[in-house]
This record gives C-alpha cells, structure tokens and sequence, in this order.
C-alpha cells in the first residue's frame, strides 16, 4: 500500500528515500576540511590562541570566492582590528557587524537574524557563542541554542559558524574532543562538523587543526594527520596563518624537555652553517621561522 503521512512525518518508500538522496547535489566545499555549504559548524580552542585570526581568514578565502559573509565579531575592539590588520585589503563581500554598544539587541541571535537578512548574505560566522547570552552548562540551554541555530540554517539556506572558547586544560597537552565543550552533548547531536584548534607544545607560534565530527563525509584530519599552521604577519602587516603541512596530534601534545631544546638548538646551528636559509630550516625541523631565528641568535 502507499506510504500515508501523519503526525508531523513524511513518509515515503526507503528505496525512493535512496533514490532522491542520489538526485541530491554535490557537497560544497567553501574551504578544504573546515567549512561545508549549507552545514552549522562550530571552531573551539582555548582563549588567546588565534581562533579569531583563523576564523576570518577562513571567512576572507570564503568571501573571495564571491560569497556574501557576515562577520559577526563580538571579539575585538577596533583598535585591536587595526593592530591586526595594517591593509585593508579584505574582499567587498566580507560584512563585519559589532555590536551597538549604546543600544544592545535584547535577543542577540534575533538581531543577527535581522541585520544577515537585511544584508543578504549566504554564510554567517559569530565569534562567539558567549555573545547569544545563554549558558552553555546545562544541556537543556545547550541544546535550545542549537536548535535555534539550526532553524536559522534551513529557513535562510545559510551557512553558519560559530566559535566557542574551551577550557584552559586544552591547551595543546591533552587531546582535541568534542567533550571539552560545554553542553558538548547536546552540541554534538545538533551541529554537522566540530573543528578544533589547539597550540603546538613544540612551538607557540604553531597551531594545529583537527577534524573533531565532520557529519557529510570521512574525516580526512583526525588524530593522525592533523593540519599544522604557524601565526605571523603577512607582507601587507595582516596578521594570518600560513600552512606548515600536517603530523600527528601526539606530536605536538609532547612537551620539549631542556635536552630536546639543545638538541633542536644544535641541529638549527649546524643547518645553518652550511648555508641553509631559515625557512628551509623551519620546514626541515617542523618548527617555526620566528623559532629558527631566536635560536640562532641565542
């Protein structure tokens, strides 16, 4: 007999269920293994770390690819923006909004709804989730914010990310999980993909990026390859990150010991003496170029 729907259900066939899934169209990529179209997506990481930084170069690559984004920076002060950033260079499709200081939106998530619609954009970041005024220890709160989250994601046709703080224990010694979030399980059952961001211990100018859930397709930056980035300044005084490769989480989790630092101090002086340049050194060693340079003039 035909399938009958009720109750607030659709019903239909499993087999034309499949079939319409294979009518579907192909996943977008807005940028490689972070950001999928149409996904809620949250980046976390331990304060002070860079996730700001990382987030709108993610958005600036976004945006240069024609989209139109709205930043959402509940972060930085615009003396602090300026010290970032020397040149503006960011693309016409990038739309940063800060707060009215002197006449607050009582519902935030309501005002970032309005002020998206009216500039017409397709993706949202919001940096960061502290700012939408709700209490992420109860997972009930956790758990309303997501889906209130995800309703904005449908009904727009929006791309949403969020950036979310963890705490200080995450920081760089223990493992990147979806469990250092609070209301992590109502989180997880309601977002698409979990980035996380951790500092190397093998440097401090060194981050690296994790794929904690990635629910469209296979993680490809787990534990075992996760993505390195070193922070520095471009050549127009843009503060951004610039890619080091991939290695393991458990390597940059080790903590550098007085004798490993020698043997790394040692091993910089040698490449050095037969006329390596520092970059060249950084890449060999896996270490930063700002690291190459203190060392050697240590």
């Amino acid at each position: 007999c035909d399938s009958v729907d009720g109750g607030g259900f659709h019903v239909e066939r499993m087999n034309q269920c499949i079939d319409d899934a294979h009518q579907l169209p192909p996943l977008v990529s807005l940028y490689p293994d972070i950001v999928l179209e149409g996904d809620l997506s949250i980046i976390f990481g331990q304060s002070g770390i860079g996730k700001t930084i990382f987030a709108m170069q993610i958005a600036r690559y976004i945006a240069e690819s024609g989209k139109r984004l709205l930043y959402v920076d509940c972060e930085m002060t615009p003396r602090q923006l300026g010290n970032r950033y020397e040149t503006p260079n960011f693309p016409p499709t990038f739309l940063r909004a800060e707060m009215d200081r002197e006449h607050p939106a009582e519902d935030v998530l309501k005002g970032i709804e309005e002020v998206a619609v009216a500039n017409h954009v397709e993706v949202v970041f919001i940096d960061n989730i502290t700012a939408l005024g709700q209490s992420l220890d109860r997972s009930a709160d956790a758990g309303a914010l997501m889906a209130s989250l995800n309703t904005l994601k449908k009904k727009y046709n929006w791309t949403l990310v969020v950036l979310n703080h963890v705490p200080k224990m995450f920081s760089g010694n223990v493992p990147l999980s979806l469990s250092a979030m609070q209301g992590s399980a109502k989180i997880n059952q309601l977002i698409d993909d979990a980035i996380g961001i951790a500092q190397s211990s093998i440097d401090s100018n060194l981050v690296y990026v994790k794929q904690c859930k990635w629910r469209n397709g296979e993680l490809t930056m787990g534990a075992d390859h996760v993505a390195v980035y070193e922070r520095c300044k471009d050549e127009n005084g843009n503060l951004g990150f610039i890619s080091r490769g991939f290695g393991t989480e458990q390597e940059h989790l080790s903590i550098e010991n007085g004798n490993e630092r020698e043997e790394i101090k040692a091993r910089v002086k040698e490449l050095s003496a037969k006329g390596m340049t520092q970059t060249a050194i950084a890449e060999q060693l896996n270490i930063s170029q700002s690291k190459v340079s203190r060392l050697l003039k240590e």
